[in-house]
Order: C-alpha cells, then sequence, then structure tokens
C-alpha cells in the first residue's frame, strides 16, 4: 500500500487564485475549484500524481457535465443539481484527492474538510448562499470494489452529526443504488469514481433523511418545527415508510 502521501507530488505545488485557500495535509491533498480541474494544466493540478489528477478530472466532468444538466429520467425540468452550475462558476465547488485507503485517516481528514466548509469567511461568492458551497472528496487509491462500502460506511455513520451541524455528506460511485426522488429508475448518485461529498444543508433535503431514523432525528433538532413538518411531507410522499 502506498505512503498517505503518495498521491501528493512534493517538488510542486499549484498557485493559488484569488478569492480561494489551498491546503495540504497528509490525508487531502489541495482543494481546486471544479473550473480549474477541468482547464487542467500544472498551474491547477500540479500538486497531485498521474492517478489522483485523472480521478479528479473524471469526478470533474461529472460535475460540470451531468449534475448542470437536464437528463430525461430526472422526473422534472431543469438540471440534475439546481445549484452546480451556479456554484462551479462562482468557485463554491473545490475538488481535493485523498492520499489514504485507510478508514481512520479518511475519518480525520474529512473532519477538516468539514471545517473548511463551515469557514464562511474563507470562501468567495458569499452573497449567493451558503448552500451552494460543496468540498467534494475523490479517492484514488480506493477501488469500487471495497472501496464504496467503505465510503458508504463512512457516509452513514458521520451523517448524524453533519446534519447535526447544518451540513450534509453524501456517498458517490459506479454502482451507487440510490434512486432519485422523482423517479426510483434513475441512479444520479453513480459518478465515475469513488468519491464523498459534503455541503451546507437547507430544509428541502428532508427526502434524504427518511432511510434512518437518527438522520430524521438529527433533522429535527437542526431545523425544530418547520424540520418536523417538512419530514412529515416526506414520509408521506414516499408513502409513509420510515426505515430502521
Amino acid at each position: 500500500m502506498d505512503s498517505p502521501a503518495s498521491h501528493l507530488a512534493p517538488a510542486r505545488a499549484p498557485r493559488p487564485s484569488a478569492g480561494r485557500r489551498l491546503r495540504q495535509d497528509p490525508v487531502f491533498g489541495p482543494r481546486i475549484p471544479v473550473l480549474e480541474v477541468m482547464q487542467g494544466g500544472e498551474a491547477a493540478l500540479g500538486g497531485y500524481d498521474a492517478a489522483a489528477r485523472a480521478t479528479l478530472t473524471a469526478m470533474g466532468g461529472y460535475v460540470t457535465r451531468f449534475l448542470t444538466a437536464e437528463h430525461p429520467d430526472l422526473g422534472r425540468s431543469g438540471a440534475v443539481c439546481p445549484f452546480a452550475r451556479q456554484a462551479a462558476q462562482a468557485q463554491l465547488i473545490r475538488l481535493t484527492a485523498c492520499a489514504s485507503a485507510s478508514e481512520a485517516a479518511i475519518v480525520g481528514g474529512l473532519a477538516e474538510l468539514r471545517s473548511e466548509l463551515a469557514d464562511l469567511a474563507a470562501w468567495p461568492g458569499r452573497g449567493i448562499g451558503p448552500r451552494h458551497r460543496a468540498i467534494v472528496a475523490v479517492f484514488p487509491q480506493l477501488a469500487e470494489r471495497g472501496g464504496a462500502g467503505m465510503i458508504e460506511r463512512i457516509q452513514k455513520r458521520l451523517k448524524p452529526s453533519f446534519v447535526k451541524g447544518r451540513m450534509m455528506i453524501g456517498q458517490f460511485f459506479p454502482s451507487c443504488p440510490e434512486p432519485g426522488l422523482r423517479n426510483p429508475a434513475f441512479r444520479p448518485l453513480q459518478s465515475p469514481v469513488v468519491s464523498l461529498a459534503m455541503r451546507n444543508i437547507t430544509i428541502f433535503d428532508a427526502p434524504f433523511m427518511l432511510d434512518r431514523a437518527e438522520y430524521v432525528e438529527a433533522f429535527v433538532g437542526t431545523f425544530g418545527a418547520a424540520g418536523e413538518a417538512m419530514i412529515a411531507k416526506a414520509w408521506r410522499a414516499r408513502g409513509g415508510e420510515l426505515h430502521a
């Protein structure tokens, strides 16, 4: 197994862009706006090796081409993610690659990413709202077989504390079975690489809480009576089924 910093190129660091901070730690590399990832080049991706660059670029394509576009199976008009295009243009979607395959190291590194997401003063474009801010972590060292299971396990473990902290964390990978909200045959989380995304939560995230009672409890604790009403609405739309 590679060392924790094996996907970070030690000799060169990317040139910082206006309005953002680039950090580097032993687990996750520089956090780069998704449009800069797609532009490629040494200035943007010089902090990563070839495997990490390829993984970042693949996820960048998913964000900029899939999430920002309409899809015939979505079940509604508009882009798959209503906020992705504006957020990407405002440099508010940042990608980072993980240099470890250790579950403990990943969980520890996610705590740093979560802290950065909560640090609103560090982000540009504050006028368009916190819900547009997102960090997407990709995992070059994790194959989907095995790696996807680890990422799902981490996501389920951390989601209640994220929701209590007014954040969301979601898992993405090629075979992700999570259905779309309006079309159960649609699989919007099937990204080309194993990844985790975190963003600020909104009250409209109630439908994503119904899989577990602990998610519902955290959501209602965060949003109070308004959150309870949205959970009830989402529950009725699903048919009244709340999973254990």
